[in-house]
């Protein structure tokens, strides 16, 4: 049998509508080093119809409009990770700990591969953990602080498309009862953003009837407004929680 390190993957699926939290662990491994908990960011639903309704379904019409997103970047200034640690002794909340990585740095949504954070992590139960990300717009200076191009079908044209949200973007996102033992645990924490919730409420015929610049429904602060704000709004909703377990294990 092969030894392996123990894991457990913390996920936070934040849709707009909430977030989800799974965790995998393995459970007959011995091997001893640091715990590291580090985090990665990723954008689903990169294609889809339209219009999108409150309840996050798609339009499954033949002939319905859709839009395809190429890039989607967050500007990231920091990633916070605040923990309660439990006493062994008198078994109450005794410890506070906060780690913080700190950016800027653009993060390219749709690269599954980019994890940030690797905060080191002392053995304990962990009455809470709670992790916060956030872009601010002074980072950013020139740039948005949350980017989007691709492309959208319309019903009379195909156009291109940008959002540029240059207002301060945050997530965070909690956990309870967590257990780091003397083992070696790796938790990575998944933050994923459904990008046709961004499009609740906005009707496709705005973005057929959208104002151009340089053939580009450019959607911004300045320019097309309305459509913007809608995206600004889906993009900071109120989530609410829920979690499961999972345990496995492998072996040769």
């Amino acid at each position: 049998m092969e030894t392996m390190k123990k894991q457990i993957a913390l996920l936070f699926i934040i849709t707009f509508f909430g977030f989800g939290l799974w965790s995998c662990q393995d459970t007959d491994f011995d091997n001893t080093g640091d715990s590291k908990l580090s985090v990665q960011i990723e954008a689903l639903d990169k294609s889809f119809s339209l219009p999108v309704d409150g309840s996050g379904l798609k339009s499954v019409s033949a002939d319905s409009m859709y839009m395809e997103w190429d890039s989607v970047h967050l500007m990231i200034s920091y990633i916070k990770f605040e923990a309660e640690l439990k006493s062994q002794v008198t078994h109450r909340d005794s410890i506070e700990i906060e780690y913080k990585w700190s950016g800027p740095q653009f993060a390219d949504l749709l690269n599954p591969d980019l994890t940030f954070g690797n905060f080191v992590l002392q053995p304990g139960f962990y009455d809470e953990i709670e992790i916060e990300v956030k872009g601010e717009e002074d980072d950013a200076h020139d740039m948005p602080v949350f980017y989007m191009a691709g492309t959208f079908y319309g019903s009379t044209a195909t156009l291109p498309v940008e959002v540029k949200i240059d207002d301060d973007v945050m997530f965070k996102t909690e956990k309870d009862s967590v257990d780091v033992g003397e083992e070696s645990i790796d938790i990575t924490s998944y933050i994923q953003l459904s990008l046709s919730e961004l499009m609740e409420d906005i009707d496709p015929n705005d973005l057929n009837n959208a104002t151009l610049t340089d053939g580009v429904i450019v959607i911004s602060r300045h320019s097309n407004r309305e459509i913007y704000y809608t995206i600004r709004k889906n993009l900071g909703k109120k989530q609410y929680s829920y979690h499961e377990h999972k345990h496995w294990g492998k072996h040769d």
